[in-house]
């Protein structure tokens, strides 16, 4: 089976890849950056951006474990695509790919971001961001999957031949 690490911008689809297939993970970062022990997991997208939130004191050797441990158990690994990150995933030897949207099809993710749960602040955050990060990763060496309209990762990932497993034990085949 063919495995990847893909450092992904928000709203990809990493979180919905992960909970379809379980040879999929999401080491989404909320939880190794902040303290998250009495956070329910279905309050995570709305505490994004919060400034009430404790910093986890293991952080980011708890998520670069996390990650480690990961390329143990699983076919694709999607990562937190921060620029200040990436100089940490190239200290551990970490080969990876990077996913952002392409900037026509980026217009539509503010919507995508409110429907599911984020808030004005971090919405607002990420897309005054956006262009900050893809004049950054143009000279990123890494490989880039940039996202088209009416494509995901999911998608992407079918159409170049990797291969999905649901939960249910299903096999999709992609290529």
């Amino acid at each position: 089976m063919k495995k990847i690490i893909i450092a992904g911008f928000a709203g990809i689809g990493k979180t919905y890849l992960a909970k379809k297939y379980k040879n999929v993970i999401d080491l989404e970062s909320s939880k190794f950056v902040y303290d998250y022990s009495n956070v329910p997991e279905t309050e995570y997208e709305r505490m994004k951006g919060k400034k009430d939130r404790i910093p986890n004191k293991d952080f980011p050797d708890n998520y670069i474990q996390a990650l480690l441990e990961s390329k143990k158990k699983y076919d694709i690994i999607l990562i937190w695509l921060k620029l200040e990150m990436l100089p940490l995933y190239e200290k551990y030897h970490i080969n990876y790919s990077v996913c952002y949207p392409s900037e026509k099809t980026f217009e539509n993710y503010a919507q995508l971001y409110k429907e599911r749960g984020n808030s004005d602040e971090w919405i607002e955050k990420v897309c005054r961001g956006y262009t900050e990060y893809v004049v950054a990763l143009k000279s990123d060496k890494h490989p880039k999957i940039i996202l088209d309209e009416n494509e995901n990762l999911e998608s992407y990932l079918l159409k170049n031949g990797f291969t999905l497993v649901e939960k249910n034990g299903n096999i999709v085949n992609g290529g």
